[in-house]
């Protein structure tokens, strides 16, 4: 148990590995579709958007337990703020790109990855710190 809190314990890090993580889900949000890798199974693409967004809300809410302790108002922005750039980018997709189109089912899997995310990361750092 040791070794895992000393792993999961937010640091200077935590801040560099957000901010990576969201820039890699602007930067493949926008990327020609034919350049990114192509998952052949059912759900494939719903899953992908889950997960970035469960992992941006994870390392972000990680960062802000090496600022301060999060209250539950911490957690709703947060959530609220990842469901909001995954509507923003969607709607993005869709008016101001040529090779992109918007989807709400996957603005809808933004958001339950973000709430997955949030619960995840509420329980893990709850138990360990």
């Amino acid at each position: 148990m040791k070794i895992i809190k000393r792993l999961l314990a937010p640091s200077e890090k935590s801040l560099w590995i957000a901010v990576l993580w969201t820039l890699l889900v602007f930067y493949l949000s926008f990327k020609t579709p034919s350049e990114i890798p192509k998952f052949d199974f059912f759900l494939a693409d719903k899953l992908i958007h889950f997960s970035f967004y469960f992992g941006f809300v994870f390392l972000w809410y990680h960062y802000m337990c090496f600022k301060k302790r999060v209250n539950w108002k911490d957690k709703l922005n947060l959530v609220i703020i990842a469901v909001f750039i995954g509507v923003l980018i969607e709607f993005c997709q869709g008016y101001f790109t040529t090779n992109r189109q918007a989807d709400v089912f996957d603005a809808l899997a933004n958001a339950i990855g973000s709430l997955c995310g949030i619960a995840t990361a509420s329980l893990l750092f709850k138990k360990i710190f």
